[in-house]
This record gives structure tokens, sequence and C-alpha cells, in this order.
């Protein structure tokens, strides 16, 4: 059988799978350890430090014939045989080591992985399943790689059979256990995409027309760019439902986005003015009013919006950011630091906001709390202009 060459990521997680040393020695058949045994072990573990996985094979199939119910020389035959890509001979060997130890959550776990590679799924979604609670236990020692594994491919399992719920649930687990790893967040970005779309299928069958409707693919061609399209769903979902809570907002937004000329202005303030008359305590739709009013110009007007906002919404980092602004053109450094050091507090990724700081507190003379605001600055910025690179070279056009 043709053997599969693996890469360094799953060579990597497998190493750490191994139970070598003096652990080895633990066996069903209640059999005394052995020097002869000890002596096997070793060689497998020189045979792994030498990347030589079938002299390894040779010393674990050695230490079963002197104790055939050795449970993890058994099971660390298994592992080899993923190193080696013998994703069959893996199979067995797990299946063997289970029987012994039908709770050897470790072996469990990664005759799942296997059953997965051989395109045997559904046997691979209860394997994985089924151990992947129990690999959480700190007192098993599961290796913390083996872990994320596990959760991974469960939940691309349960992406592509549609349990889309399942998925989400775990990938959220996962992303507590890991919320720095890519693959981790890459793989909750996909199922919610696929819910996002999901939803969208279901309110077309089930509510035709309405408003949900054309404000989640208002959303959705926001998303993509095309602003004149999204604006005319928000226009048909305030058609369908004029006092839906929210909808003059996002529709403000996108004219915003559309034009900064002042019939765009205008539009988009009418739409903000009318979200008020929903809900006079819309702090976000008092932001936008106060940043048209700067657009044209108008500080005094602008000051009065953002002052509103904050007023109904104390830490609305719109308002106290631009409010610190306002108050820096007048020379109220001061006061303006105390509306600064507020927005950072509620929005402390918000680069402008940590821009402002380290400016105003060099103004001030405070030049280490300064560098700290221009490094915490930097940082954000390298971030963003990442992600809109990326951005841009998936969608030149936009």
């Amino acid at each position: 059988m043709k053997k599969l060459l693996l890469g360094v990521r799953w060579v990597s997680l497998l190493l750490l799978c191994l139970l070598i040393g003096p652990s080895l020695l633990r066996s069903q058949s209640k059999r005394p350890q052995s020097a002869e045994m000890q002596k096997y072990a070793t060689q497998a573990l020189q045979a792994l430090n030498s990347n030589q996985p079938a002299a390894a094979a040779a010393a674990f199939r050695a230490v079963l014939k002197i104790d055939p119910g050795n449970v993890d020389a058994r099971a660390n035959l298994g592992v080899v045989a993923m190193m080696q890509g013998d994703w069959a001979g893996a199979e067995e060997q797990f299946h063997k080591a289970l029987k012994l130890q039908p709770s050897l959550w470790k072996g469990q776990a990664l005759l799942g992985l296997c059953e997965l590679r051989l395109g045997h799924e559904v046997e691979a979604a209860k394997l994985l399943s089924a151990s992947f609670p129990h690999l959480q236990d700190p007192k098993l020692r599961i290796p913390f790689k083996l872990r994320v594994e596990v959760g991974l491919q469960l939940a691309e399992i349960w992406r592509r059979s549609g349990e889309l719920e399942k998925a989400a649930t775990l990938l959220s687990q996962l992303r507590e256990l890991a919320p720095t790893n890519p693959d981790a967040l890459y793989a909750a970005y996909r199922v919610h995409n696929d819910l996002a779309f999901h939803a969208i299928d279901s309110l077309a069958v089930v509510a035709p027309g309405s408003a949900q409707l054309h404000r989640a693919l208002a959303e959705h061609l926001v998303n993509d760019g095309r602003l004149e399209d999204a604006i005319g769903e928000y226009r048909k979902a305030l058609q369908s439902a004029p006092g839906s809570p929210g909808v003059h907002y996002e529709l403000g937004e996108a004219l915003l986005a559309n034009s900064h000329l002042e019939p765009g202005l205008a539009e988009a303030q009418k739409e903000f003015e009318s979200a008020l008359v929903l809900d006079p305590a819309d702090a976000p739709s008092e932001c936008m009013l106060g940043k048209i009013e700067l657009w044209r110009a108008s500080s005094k007007t602008a000051f009065e919006h953002y002052a509103r906002a904050r007023n109904v919404s104390p830490g609305i980092s719109c308002a106290n950011l631009a409010l610190a602004r306002l108050l820096e053109d007048e020379g109220k450094s001061q006061e303006a630091l105390s509306y600064l050091e507020t927005a950072e507090h509620s929005d402390p990724n918000d680069p402008e906001i940590r821009h402002r700081m380290s400016v105003l507190y060099r103004n001030l003379g405070r030049p280490q709390d300064a560098d700290r605001e221009l490094s915490a600055f930097q940082e954000l910025e390298k971030v963003h202009s990442v992600l809109n690179k990326a951005l841009q070279e998936a969608h030149p056009s936009n």
C-alpha cells in the first residue's frame, strides 16, 4: 500500500501523542515489568529521536511479544503508523488498543482522525465527538495540539453535514481553548458565514418580501461593496416595515459610504433623524449627525449632536473621540484628555484614538505616556494594513 508523506504539523502533533519511557509498561495482563521491556522502550525512544519510525515500530512489537496486553505499546504502534501515513495500519492498532482499554480517550481521538483520513466520516464523527470532552481533562495530560486538531476536524465534519449550530458551539469552546489559533479563527469565520447564508435562505422561504429578508440582503451587499444595491434593499425593508428599529440608521450609513456630497449628506441626515424619532436615545445616530455637520464645517452644531450622544451613552467612543478633537481645537487639552481616556476605555483597539492620545500626551509634556500610545497605534496600524491589503487583493474593484 502506498504511504502518504505527512507535513511537519502532523508529525509534531503525533510525536506529542506517543507514550514512551517508563509509562510504556502499562499492561492489561498485569505482568511485571522486565528489564528487557525497558530496553525496547529505550530503543523505541532512540529510534524516534533519530527519525527512524520503522525501528521504533519494531521495538514496540518486541514489547508486545513479551506482553501482548500492553496498551501503550499497541497505541504507540498506531501513532507510528500514522507518522508513516499508514492510516489503515494505524486504524487496526488503535482498535486493538481500545479493546484492551475502551476509556483510552487519546487513542479514541487518534482513531477518529484515522477514520477521517480513510474516508469513514460517520465513524470519525462518533469517535471525535465522544473523545473531545474527555480531552479537556487536565489529569489525562492530553497534548494541547491534539485537543485543537480534534476540535477543528469535528467542527469541519459538522459544517459539511449542515450541523452548523453544533459546529458553532464547538468552535466557541475551541476559541476559548486557543484564542489566537489561526485555524480555529478561520473555521469560526467559515461556520458563521455559512450560518448567515443559511439564515438568508430560510428567510427567503418563510418570509419572502419581509423587511428582515431585505435587511439581511442589504447587509450582505454592503459587505460585498455593492452600496447602490444595498441602499435599494434598505428602502424595500422600510417600505415593508417603516418602524423597523435600526434600518434608518443602517440606510444612513450606506448613503454616507456611497457619497459625501451634499445630496448624499442630506439624504443620510433624514434617515438618522428618522431613527431618532423612533428612538430618542439612539446615540449612534446622534454621532452620525455630528459627523455630517463636521463635513459641513459646522463645528458648533456637531458639538451639540456629540454632546447629546454622550449624554444618553457616556461611554460611546465616537462621541468622546469627536468631542476631544473639538475641545483640542479650542485649546482645552486637559478637558479633551478626559474624553479621550473614556473613548480608549470603550474601544482600546481603535488606532485613531491611540494616535490622538499619543499626540495629546506629547502636547501635555508626558513623553512616556505618548510613546506607549504611539507604540499601540503602530501595532494596530500594522494589523489594519495587512487586513486592508488582503481585502484589496481579494476585491480589487471595491
